[in-house]
């Protein structure tokens, strides 16, 4: 049998396919390097310096490869779309079960893969609660990393719709916040939570995991007098601000379910002006100012937490020049950005650690009792939810 030979534009369709990531890196330097991702709600991986310590060391062939992930051009779009076809397909075997068994459905309602509608309610979208065999085991693990501090150890637990079971009651879906306190043995301790699913929706984004703006002012008040006691006085709010833009938290993001907020709501403080740096270099957290401006992105996926409150780095340090007052270690999740300036007004020096990223903006891995006492640290505050204290990376978005 003859072979049959290749087509002459196999050699053409072969350099083609090698040079097009070659040619669309090229757009980096037009375009600029991103600095936040809007699916995940943290700072994007620069292109590093090469210096001949960085290249023996390797440092720079990871911070390279780090780069090259985040800001490959088109890169969050072709992930974009290769989660929405999945979950259509997900979305589609779910109306077949759902037609077949009609009988079957229970008060959660899947829409795509992990995420839900409950009570039939299609405005919010949320997580169910994780079983204790996926929490129990990690949390204890990562306990381990937060014992015998050189500073007393605050914890502040945020019980959002990945450990709270809306069928449940307080009592049952308090489980995970007492393996929590049973692992890290903080000195003191509270947990945000809302006491059913109507509550629930009072505090946090329809279509994110987050809190809102009503939720981070309970939590920042709760904070204050879990540290410093029930006589220091907390900021009041000056206004409360809705901004023309609609806000699709990372579950509408990540479901394709668009259905979010129609407007952007915050508060707003009297915050005196303090210095902060931000990975080592002086910079403003979040784009405030711009927003009471009017200067605010209007494109239908704006992730407006992070804008608004200033996205996750790996270090920032407040500085108020409050002599007077302790300085605080807070290690946290994005969970703590709409709050970080509100706690920092009652400390000195207030240092915002991210565990997830400390060590690729640091360029160095985190050892808290040194930096407990080069920083002077008199306070350490753990909040978080359960993806925190379990020492998992949040897979859902921000």
């Amino acid at each position: 049998m003859e072979q049959k030979k290749p087509g002459r534009f196999a050699p053409l369709l072969l350099i083609a396919g090698c040079a097009l990531p070659i040619l669309l890196m090229l757009i980096v330097p037009f375009r600029g390097q991103l600095s936040v991702s809007d699916a995940e709600n943290r700072t994007l991986a620069q292109f590093p310096r090469l210096t001949l310590e960085s290249f023996l060391s390797c440092q720079f062939q990871d911070q390279l490869e780090d780069a090259l992930g985040d800001q490959y051009p088109f890169g969050e779009t072709l992930k974009g779309g290769l989660v929405s076809l999945q979950d259509q397909i997900y979305q589609g075997e779910s109306k077949a079960l759902h037609a077949l068994f009609p009988s079957a459905a229970m008060s959660y309602t899947e829409i795509a893969k992990g995420y839900y509608h409950f009570a039939g309610d299609e405005s919010r979208i949320v997580e169910m609660a994780w079983p204790e065999e996926k929490y129990a085991s990690p949390i204890q693990a990562q306990a381990v990393r937060f014992q015998n501090l050189e500073a007393p150890v605050y914890l502040y637990f945020i019980r959002n719709s990945r450990s709270h079971d809306f069928m449940k009651d307080d009592a049952q879906n308090n489980a995970a916040y007492q393996a929590i306190l049973d692992a890290y043995q903080p000195r003191q301790a509270a947990c945000f939570s809302a006491s059913d699913y109507e509550e629930y929706g009072t505090l946090f984004y329809a279509t994110d995991h987050h809190w809102n703006h009503r939720g981070a002012d309970q939590g920042y008040r709760d904070i204050i007098r879990l540290l410093l006691g029930e006589e220091e006085e907390t900021l009041p709010v000056k206004e409360e601000i809705s901004f023309p833009v609609a806000f699709n938290g990372s579950y509408a993001r990540q479901s394709g379910r668009i259905t979010g907020d129609s407007a952007f709501t915050v508060y707003t403080y009297n915050v005196k002006k303090a210095v902060t740096r931000l990975n080592g270099k002086n910079g403003t957290y979040g784009h405030q100012a711009l927003y009471e401006k009017g200067r605010y992105p209007t494109d239908e996926l704006r992730n407006h937490y992070a804008y608004y409150y200033g996205g996750d780095y790996g270090e920032i340090i407040i500085q108020t020049r409050k002599t007077d007052k302790q300085n605080l270690l807070i290690l946290a999740d994005s969970y703590s950005n709409p709050i970080n300036g509100l706690i920092a007004s009652h400390f000195n020096n207030t240092h915002i650690l991210d565990l997830r990223y400390y060590q690729r903006d640091m360029n160095a891995p985190l050892d808290v009792n040194a930096y407990i006492r080069e920083n002077e640290i008199d306070l350490v505050l753990l909040m978080g939810d359960i993806t925190l204290f379990a020492g998992m990376q949040d897979g859902g978005g921000e």
